[in-house]
């Protein structure tokens, strides 16, 4: 050993091998900053610091060959070293970095203003942007209760501040509250590192930002942690301490900057926070009481409501409350209250960093008319954010209004790639190919999801949904088992189970499932979709009491979660109960009171839509033409695809009340045309069966028991056509069939006494 090393000093080694060591050293600095300097792909850093380490053999034979005093020789061994390391280098390096954009980290895009302006911008590309989930602060000592709100705001204003850098991407508490409440956490406060991980992985941050408040000598101290999503490691910790939470945050600011790798350039606004918000400390507090009444389970949306009005009332430059309260407002239904907030919000938008002002305006558009400024500036939104979620989420609403299916499919892929968590958009990207007519590429959607993520319930869930569109009644329920196997207590699943028990007739299955999924709910959004299933069981059997009285006790499970808006609109169900139930005084009341209750734009549709529902249940057919046509002038404003299978189905009803049977069955075929999910087979049966066209409408008619074998009302219809066709056994079959579900049906209920009065006459007859 002391000879080797004597000779490595005698060849200066170690001299040549720290040479190295500084100039790598300066290599890489300067790469570095030539990558700050100049925007290009952070990947440079790596490459630089990668190559001096592969480079490194070659250097130790050039140290050890050449470093000696002498004539140099060049012996074999280096002529085939050195050539071999810069290969194995450059492969390496090859394999590492090959796939991945080593260009600028920035680039050009041309969009459209509102107004018609091209301008060109240049943004950084969606790889170098930092995806950040922002959790809310935990409480530390000293804190008191009255001032938790600090624990939500503080970040909040954290991610406004920032949000001027559009290398910044943050995802907000506000995106992934829910499942932090169905994971037992309904404050979102003190979330264990672990949990933070896996929801952030679910919303696709790369970044996880969290930390502590908490009071100190007078003032408070704000710790601040930043981790990376995949491996956890603490990218980066600070302290900060001072009298004013506002002036922390912009400290906060830069420390997450910092932590995240985000590079310092010029052109990006660096106000303080006060000037993003508010200066009124008093109009601060209010806004932030309101904001964190709503990231609470359950939501206390009339003190949100107090609180944001409050902080503008306090401060009306306050923009950030502005839209909250104009937001509010409308999802409270108090539409014309909601119109003079969203125009103070545009009005002081220049306090906001320019990606708030996409959302602020483009409400301000909706709100006040405007749709195509509202979509353009959506299409600008997109552009400059290609993965935001919100600007992609409102995109995809745009391209629904618009009818561009193709887009939208392309919309939805480019949402789910961004929060691969959120598999609903898988159904929504199936749903979508299926009204294209694309039902194998919807399959095919499914089946590659299923097979990439083979433990992930969902995905059977979706194939579920897809064959028992189709009529696959056994390959659905091999689905849903599949995914009860991996979650055997999600009471969705039970729920899903017991409807597809009860579209094939095992009735008892149907009603034990549903119990079942009402003893799994927790919470009162579970419990009330649970709910929901079961009003489904009692009103295909024709329980229609049970079923109006479950109905009820849905809305009072939803009333502390849902929007008075929402709530409104979806009390609308109860209307058709009531009509189905033949009590059509309590449809007719009940209606009356949610209409008024109803403000635009969604009294322009709702109101009129379910007005038809109404005047057909009391057959009245001039009510319901006037209704449809109201509904249809809000169509030419408002023209969602679902929306008008709907309103084209309710125009079938009214031709067929109306005796034109014809055109009633081609409105019945337009309605299912426009929305692949709607199953009006029977409709367009009976209309049939009407017009003397008894083929035609026995297809039809077997087509909607191919499609749910066990309902009593098509089954009904059924007879009806084989009896007029002189088939009588078959009749009473059918009829027999609708009975088995309908067993339990009240005495008050008019197709159950048409059917045991019709199997009577029969059984008679024969």
């Amino acid at each position: 050993m002391v000879g080797l090393a004597k000779d490595l000093f005698e060849r200066r080694v170690p001299h040549v091998l720290a040479i190295y060591a500084g100039a790598s050293w300066g290599f890489v600095e300067v790469v570095n900053f030539l990558v700050d300097e100049f925007l290009l792909s952070p990947h440079w850093t790596r490459v630089a610091l990668l190559l001096v380490l592969l480079l490194f053999p070659s250097v130790l034979m050039l140290a050890w060959f050449h470093g000696r005093q002498g004539r140099d020789e060049v012996p074999l061994l280096e002529k085939i070293g050195i050539p071999a390391n810069l290969v194995v280098a450059a492969v390496v390096l090859v394999l590492v970095f090959g796939g991945r954009d080593l260009g600028a980290a920035t680039t050009s895009v041309t969009v459209e203003t509102e107004d018609g302006e091209t301008v060109e911008r240049v943004i950084p590309k969606a790889e170098f942007r930092k995806r950040t989930a922002i959790f809310p602060f935990d409480i530390g000592p000293g804190l008191g209760e009255d001032e938790t709100w600090l624990a939500y705001m503080a970040p909040m204003a954290m991610q406004v501040d920032l949000s001027a850098d559009e290398f910044f991407e943050p995802i907000p508490a506000a995106l992934f509250a829910t499942r932090l409440w169905e994971r037992g956490f309904p404050t979102l406060l003190d979330v264990p590192l672990a949990l933070k991980r896996e929801v952030s992985e679910e919303v696709y941050a790369a970044f996880i930002a969290g930390g502590e408040i908490e009071r100190a000598e007078g003032g408070y101290r704000i710790t601040l942690s930043v981790h990376e999503t995949g491996s956890g490691s603490q990218l980066s910790e600070t302290v900060h301490q001072g009298p004013d939470v506002l002036a922390l945050i912009d400290e906060l600011s830069v420390a997450l900057a910092e932590g995240l790798g985000i590079p310092d350039r010029d052109g990006v606004e660096d106000l303080p926070v006060r000037e993003r918000l508010t200066a009124n400390d008093a109009a601060w507090e209010a806004y932030g009481r309101g904001t964190a009444a709503v990231l609470v389970e359950p939501p206390d949306l009339e003190a949100s409501l107090e609180g944001v009005r409050a902080a503008t009332e306090l401060d009306p430059t306050f923009t950030l409350a502005q839209h909250q309260l104009a937001a509010t407002l409308l999802m409270s239904n108090r539409t014309a209250e909601a119109v003079p907030a969203i125009q103070a919000a545009v009005d002081h938008l220049y306090r906001l960093p320019e990606r708030f002002h996409f959302p602020v305006k483009s409400d301000y558009y909706f709100l006040t008319q405007q749709p195509e400024k509202a979509w353009a500036v959506v299409e600008m939104w997109v552009e400059l954010h290609p993965e935001d979620p919100n600007a992609l989420r409102n995109y995809s609403f745009v391209q629904m209004l618009r009818g561009d299916l193709e887009g939208l499919v392309g919309t939805l892929e480019r949402l789910y790639r961004v929060s691969p968590a959120e598999h609903s958009l898988l159904r929504q990207i199936a749903d979508t190919q299926l009204e294209l007519g694309n039902q194998d590429e919807a399959r095919e959607t499914l089946a590659r999801y299923v097979e990439r993520f083979p433990e992930d319930y969902t995905g059977y869930v979706a194939l579920a949904g897809l064959e028992r569109r189709r009529g696959a009644h056994d390959a659905a329920r091999e689905y849903l088992e599949r995914a009860i196997i991996i979650e055997p207590v999600r009471p969705e699943l039970a729920s899903q189970l017991a409807s597809l028990d009860l579209a094939v007739g095992r009735f008892e299955e149907a009603l034990a499932g549903h119990e079942r999924a009402l003893d799994l709910a927790r919470g009162q959004l579970q419990e009330a979709e649970a709910l929901e299933g079961m009003v489904a069981y009692y009103r295909f059997r024709g329980q229609m009491e049970d079923a109006i009285r479950t109905a009820v006790a849905r809305f009072e499970a939803l009333a502390p979660v849902m929007t008075p808006m929402l709530m409104a609109e979806d009390r609308f169900e109860l209307v058709d109960l009531y009509v189905d139930a033949g009590r059509q005084d309590d449809a007719e009341a009940l209606f009356e009171e949610l209409a008024a209750t109803l403000q635009p734009p969604i009294a322009d549709f709702s109101v009129p839509h379910f007005r038809i529902h109404v005047a057909l249940g009391a057959e009245d057919v001039s009510r319901a033409r006037a209704a449809y046509d109201a509904a249809l002038d809000a169509m030419e404003t408002l023209d969602v695809g679902l929306q008008r299978a709907m309103l084209t189905g309710d125009l079938g009803r009214i031709d067929e009340l109306a005796g034109d049977y014809e055109s009633a069955v081609l409105n019945y075929r337009e309605s299912m045309a426009l929305d692949g999910d709607r199953n009006m087979h029977r409709q367009a049966g009976s209309a049939l069966r009407k017009a003397g066209r008894l083929e035609e409408a026995e297809a039809e008619l077997r087509e909607a028991l191919r499609l749910r074998p066990a309902d009593p009302h098509a089954h009904l219809d059924m007879a009806r056509v084989l009896e007029a066709s002189g088939d009588m056994s078959g009749a009473v079959d059918h009829l027999r069939s609708a009975l088995a579900a309908w067993e339990p049906a009240d005495d008050s209920f008019a197709p159950a006494r048409d059917a045991r009065a019709k199997l009577q006459a029969l059984d008679g007859a024969g």
